[in-house]
């Protein structure tokens, strides 16, 4: 099989910043036929926090279907592999009119449709979540301030959950600068099975601080994640659309592992009320190789 990959950094236009992202693809952009066993073994190999495999392409509809996986699990959706897919495939498209292009992207959790541009290597994409963010529950913060080492006083409210395709729980800090005070939860502990995005608001307007523990994937902590984001939509939109129909939101994530990363919401609505989310963010290539072997029998 001539299998692909191109290593892409996500929510960044500077090499070697966001987070990094592996696409793997057939050379002739034919189906892969690879079980969900290899895709899953060789997203371990890569090691990476989400590798994406291009499993079928439809250049005359501009659809493409993706299965996302982390080193130890698929996921359903995925922002970060979402927008790095899409500003790559715009990229791909030898036959493009125009630097800006519709993309469709078939993901366990629904369609996503996004707009990507892509030029010398590097790109842009924002997209549209397959369902807006819905809350599930909530949670006392008791235990959460606890596995994160700071006191109960440093949370505001209870702790929300929030999910447009993952159910992510959201924690809202009272400042900026307690973000790098967090100790991160382990992995298998007592928050094993959450998805952990632990927010503050500044430090300048319609700016959000944030970091983000995907345990329940296997990941400690992630240097951008776009369904988190989409998912803290919901959380916010109550306050970011109090007296107003629109707020562009940027999101930093990453610096406490030293991969700076930018994800940026476009929110729509009346009263607090969330009618529509956009998620963007800038995608740059830093790699590209071929696999030389495939898992077998996995």
């Amino acid at each position: 099989m001539n299998l692909l990959f191109t290593v892409v950094d996500v929510f960044t236009n500077q090499p070697f910043a966001g987070n990094p992202l592996a696409i793997v693809y057939h050379e002739a952009e034919e189906s892969l036929t690879l079980a969900t066993g290899q895709m899953q073994a060789l997203a371990r190999e890569m090691n990476l926090s989400e590798t994406v495999f291009v499993t079928d392409w439809d250049w005359r509809s501009r659809r493409f279907t993706l299965r996302i996986f982390t080193p130890s699990t698929e996921l359903p959706f995925a922002g970060h592999p979402s927008i790095g897919a899409a500003a790559w495939l715009a990229g791909r498209d030898t036959m493009r009119e125009s630097t800006s292009q519709s993309i469709d992207l078939v993901e366990r959790a629904g369609l996503v449709r996004c707009a990507a541009q892509w030029t010398d290597d590097a790109g842009h994409a924002t997209l549209v979540p397959p369902q807006l963010p819905e809350q599930s529950g909530t949670e006392a913060g008791g235990r959460v301030a606890a596995e994160l080492g700071v006191p109960v006083s440093a949370l505001v409210g209870d702790v929300e959950v929030w999910s447009a395709g993952m159910a992510v729980h959201c924690v809202e800090l009272d400042q900026p600068g307690r973000l790098a005070e967090l100790q991160a939860p382990a992995l298998g502990g007592p928050l094993g099975s959450w998805e952990l995005c632990c927010f503050a608001y500044g430090p300048g307007e319609d700016e959000i601080t944030a970091r983000v523990f995907p345990l329940a994937a296997g990941i400690q902590e992630d240097p951008a994640t776009g369904a988190a984001a989409v998912a803290l939509a919901g959380r916010i939109a109550p306050k970011m659309l109090r007296d107003r129909g629109q707020a562009h939101v940027a999101i930093h994530q990453g610096a406490a592992m030293g991969r700076a990363s930018t994800l940026r919401l476009h929110l729509l609505g009346a009263a607090g009320r969330l009618e529509a989310v956009q998620l963007s963010g800038e995608v740059v290539a830093v790699s590209e190789g071929r696999w030389l072997r495939v898992p077998s029998g996995v």
